[in-house]
């Protein structure tokens, strides 16, 4: 009996490193040209003046007109709604809150939807404005009026 002898191949596995940083660069620049920054517009309002600072993307952003209406992601909503949204996102209590009214809202809906966040928890809150003017004839005419 004749025994056949067989050689074992071994194969070796290569794995294309530049492939993969090419996915994940377009990736990226996919994600970056994609994501907006803006908060969702659908109300026109007429912010106060203040100090500008920039809002973090993962806000959630609410909105109320001057007629006391809340908006909330662009959508209309009701206090109870908000409640409701900050429910179910009770696992985000860190994520800021980019609130968005107009400069003359009455005080009370501002109130009422900060004493509805404080139930729940959102603590983190931020007021969008505008950016105050520099201009040089209005600060010389309130200085005159002193």
């Amino acid at each position: 009996m004749i025994k056949k002898e067989f050689k074992k191949i071994k194969v070796k596995s290569v794995s294309v490193g530049a492939a993969m940083a090419d996915m994940a660069m377009l990736l990226l620049i996919f994600f970056m040209t994609t994501t907006t920054t803006e908060p969702p517009q659908g109300v026109e309002l007429d912010p106060p003046a203040g100090i500008v600072k920039s809002a973090e993307q993962e806000s959630l952003y609410i909105t109320v007109s001057k007629f006391g209406q809340y908006y909330c992601d662009g959508e209309p909503v009701t206090l109870e709604r908000i409640k409701d949204i900050l429910a179910l996102r009770s696992y985000e209590k860190e994520t800021p809150v980019s609130i968005t009214a107009d400069k003359n809202l009455k005080y009370q809906y501002i109130s009422e939807l900060l004493k509805t966040l404080q139930e729940g928890d959102f603590l983190n809150v931020t007021f969008m404005a505008e950016e105050k003017s520099t201009d040089l004839s209005m600060n010389s005419k309130n200085a005159g009026e002193l």
